[in-house]
């Protein structure tokens, strides 16, 4: 973090690169017009006149650019904040995480990871991430449910979770036979005991993450994870690969996984009968099996 940094580097930090990718078209489009002026085309009636008005007309705007990239680098040389920042590997913050996967997701055709304990958020993009999947892309979904530990830690005994999980897995399964995919092929479902301390999402090579956080709004409910602060994190940067293998530990530890031929039996059962939430969570429980027992048969997701 103390090292030495380039000057391109330092224009990145202080977000001036695509100022100066604009100076070099401008630069580019002057020695056209000039090429035009000198040009066998200059014999044309009025094409000399339009060339160096063109020329002129351009060089002001490249002066212009290069004054402002001056004033903005020398306003920010000295703040070490920025360039720190970005060679950690914070790009960005977004303060709408749904907005900004959505916006991921339109182009996704490789890999989705989603993780969670009550699956808010996750459960409004079922439409993006059904999209995902059509498009191609395989998908990890990694859970602290109710039924374990680190959810309780967290959460205590809270209700109306389990609609969540089978909004999100009805609509992969969907997309699945939708798109003529294995569902088995396609996503894996874990859950796991300890308690999550990020909120992780990565879509192809993007993640994007942000803290839980112990708040309450004026309700009395914890706010979701919506509400905080999000990272959109530099690809392979320090911090994209702290994020990257905290998931995949979570992911390699992971108690049990959710089987999905069980899972459409409990899924019509809870929508068929009128179920208290306890009950629910049984047959969502009762729908999965250790991951010891199940290892390796996963095929797809994850893998590049």
């Amino acid at each position: 973090m103390n090292s030495e940094r380039s000057l391109w580097q330092k224009l990145q930090a202080y977000k001036l690169h695509n100022n100066v990718y604009v100076v070099l078209m401008l630069a580019a489009s002057v020695l056209g017009s000039i090429l035009i002026y000198v040009s066998p085309l200059r014999e044309i009636r009025f094409v000399p006149e339009l060339a160096l008005a063109c020329a002129t007309s351009l060089l002001a705007s490249i002066f212009s650019l290069v004054s402002d990239i001056y004033v903005k680098y020398k306003n920010h040389e000295n703040d070490k904040l920025l360039e720190g920042i970005h060679e950690f590997g914070i790009n960005d913050l977004h303060f709408n995480k749904q907005l900004l996967l959505e916006h991921l997701l339109k182009t996704c055709d490789k890999e989705v990871w989603v993780s969670g304990y009550r699956l808010i958020l996750t459960s409004k993009i079922t439409a993006s991430l059904s999209q995902a999947i059509k498009q191609g892309a395989v998908m990890k979904i990694l859970i602290s449910p109710p039924w374990l530990d680190g959810f309780r830690l967290v959460y205590g005994e809270y209700d109306r979770i389990i609609d969540n999980y089978c909004k999100l897995f009805s609509a992969i399964a969907k997309a699945c036979r939708e798109a003529n995919r294995p569902v088995e092929q396609v996503c894996e479902v874990r859950f796991t005991r300890k308690p999550l301390f990020s909120d992780t999402y990565k879509v192809d090579l993007h993640i994007v993450t942000g803290p839980y956080m112990h708040n309450r709004d004026e309700d009395d409910q914890r706010i979701t994870a919506n509400d905080f602060f999000t990272y959109n994190l530099i690809k392979k940067s320090r911090l994209y690969k702290m994020v990257e293998n905290e998931y995949l530990t979570l992911w390699e530890e992971a108690d049990c996984v959710l089987v999905w031929g069980n899972y459409a039996k409990a899924a019509e059962q809870i929508r068929t009968n009128d179920l208290r939430e306890k009950e629910k969570i049984e047959l969502l429980k009762d729908a999965c099996q250790p991951f010891e027992e199940n290892a390796g048969s996963f095929v797809a997701a994850g893998k590049e």
